[in-house]
This record gives structure tokens, C-alpha cells and sequence, in this order.
């Protein structure tokens, strides 16, 4: 039995805010993951983070970089901004949160921001 899917008028609208972290030290995944949900968390408490259903893909950070993406839905998007300009240390190391841009697919917020191409786009469609 196969499982109903909403309809896309019914699906959230997603976006993907991309940062970059500006330190002297390689800051990794994980603490930029916790310090993220800990910024939301104590801005906003619990039910102002849940309702931007925020989610950091561990695919599309770049440690060499410092740069990232971070998806949350088009409700979010401005409280996820103060979240992350709030956020002054990863485990004690200072840190600067910089967003670089905020797109409504992962594809252009790679292509645009990151410089990571895919294959289909010089392949055409």
C-alpha cells in the first residue's frame, strides 16, 4: 500500500540560508550545528525553533570553507538570521557568522554561493 503524499500546495516552502564562519581555527560540523540550535533555542525557546523547522545538512558543509547551508521554511528565514548574527563563540573559539545568501533550492544555493556546479548543468537539461 503505498503511502499518500501531500500535494505541493499543501508541502512547506523551504529555504536555504547560506553562511560562512569566519575564525582563525577550522571550526568542525558539529559544533556549528549545536551552537546553531543553541542560538535559536535560547532566542526563541522551544516552540519559536520548532516552528522554523530548521535542519543543517552535514553534506553541505565545507570545514575547509567555513561555509554552509542551513534549511528552514520561508516562515524562518528572519529568525534564523537573528539567531545566527547572535552567535559569538563555537567552543570558545570567536567566531563571525556571515550570511551569504538566502535561495529557494539547494542547486542555486550551491551554484550561486558555494561555486559548486553539477553535472547536469553543463550537460544541459
Amino acid at each position: 500500500m503505498a503511502l499518500n503524499m501531500l500535494p505541493p500546495t499543501l508541502r512547506e516552502n523551504h529555504r536555504y540560508v547560506v553562511f560562512e564562519v569566519l575564525s582563525k581555527k577550522d571550526i568542525a560540523f558539529s559544533g556549528v550545528v549545536e551552537t546553531v540550535w543553541k542560538a535559536s533555542l535560547a532566542l526563541f525557546g522551544d516552540a519559536g525553533t520548532s516552528e522554523m523547522s530548521l535542519w543543517v545538512p552535514g553534506n553541505l558543509y565545507d570545514a575547509s570553507k567555513k561555509k554552509g547551508i542551513i534549511r528552514t521554511n520561508h516562515f524562518g528565514v528572519e529568525k534564523l538570521r537573528a539567531a545566527i548574527t547572535s552567535i559569538r563563540e563555537i567552543n570558545g573559539e570567536p567566531v563571525v557568522f556571515i550570511i551569504l545568501g538566502v535561495t529557494g533550492t539547494i542547486r542555486s544555493a550551491k551554484n550561486k554561493f558555494l561555486g559548486i556546479r553539477d553535472l547536469k548543468d553543463y550537460m544541459g537539461k
